[in-house]
């Protein structure tokens, strides 16, 4: 690698799945080759060996640990952190189920390149994700639905057209984003940080694009779903308070903040489907 080249800070979390953990960063390696890279990945309380396994294999990762609370968004505010002190020129969201296709970093980042040379410097690239079995997208950018409510998302075509958020698997943030937008918010636990982050992005300026090309898979995966199918006490509880349920809280916090005017509505409705689809 030349004395130019980027320097890529890999930002991830992990809890209790070593073998997915190492497969993942093995691919993330074949992704990287040529790239100046560290991975800062959060080993949230894993008793499976997880963060010993990748030390001992994985000399481009620093490994930093947590109390089993942090879950996906507190983890990865946790690595974005340790890796501030160290002032890379891009931070790079990585899900450690993600297997990343080789020389996909590359390409991602020429992308990346290529709209801040058309567009500015406020720029945000999204890896495209596959199901490895069906091909088809199951993580990426979103568009706005057109109507009244500010809520209602749709995947972004292969088109060209600007995102206005995004699912947080694979995605390329110049390092100035943190001054302008932040890091990932304290007000989430899990699932809403990486939506939350896009929109915030987008209203602070910046363009955000789905690469064309894919950049690895990963089969789409909701915790919560299964839970809709039989809706038990437990279940509810489980939806309503856990962190990768929607807990109404940090739901709350999300309808206030990006709503508008029908955030009541988004907020109530979102629950209302699920008692309708899951009894």
């Amino acid at each position: 690698m030349s004395d130019n080249s980027p320097r890529i800070a890999v930002l991830a979390t992990c809890f209790n799945r070593r073998d997915t953990t190492l497969a993942g960063l093995q691919a993330l390696r074949l992704a990287a080759q040529g790239i100046d890279y560290t991975v800062y990945l959060v080993d949230d309380g894993s008793t499976d060996g997880t963060g010993a396994a990748v030390a001992a294999q994985f000399p481009e990762a620093r490994v930093f640990t947590g109390d089993g609370s942090l879950y996906w968004n507190g983890g990865m505010r946790k690595a974005w952190r340790e890796a501030m002190v160290d002032a890379p020129d891009y931070y790079m969201w990585w899900n450690d189920d993600l297997l990343l296709e080789p020389g996909s970093i590359d390409r991602l980042l020429t992308f990346q390149r290529e709209m801040e040379a058309r567009h500015g410097p406020r720029v945000i690239t999204l890896g495209k994700v596959v199901d490895p079995e069906t091909g088809s997208v199951t993580y990426g950018g979103y568009v706005r639905v057109p109507g009244a409510s500010r809520l209602r998302f749709r995947r972004v075509a292969d088109d060209g057209s600007v995102c206005v958020t995004m699912n947080g698997n694979c995605v390329l943030i110049p390092a100035r984003a943190v001054q302008d937008v932040g890091i990932h918010s304290e007000h989430y636990s899990h699932a809403s940080g990486d939506v939350d982050y896009g929109l915030r992005a987008s209203r602070a300026g910046y363009a955000i694009f789905q690469s064309p090309h894919i950049v690895g898979s990963t089969p789409y995966n909701f915790a919560y779903a299964a839970k809709q199918n039989r809706l038990t006490l437990a279940n509810w509880r489980f939806v309503f308070t856990h962190p990768k349920g929607i807990p109404w809280k940090e739901w709350l916090h999300f309808c206030r903040l990006h709503g508008g005017w029908m955030w009541p509505v988004n907020f109530v409705g979102r629950y209302l489907k699920i008692i309708k689809f899951g009894a």
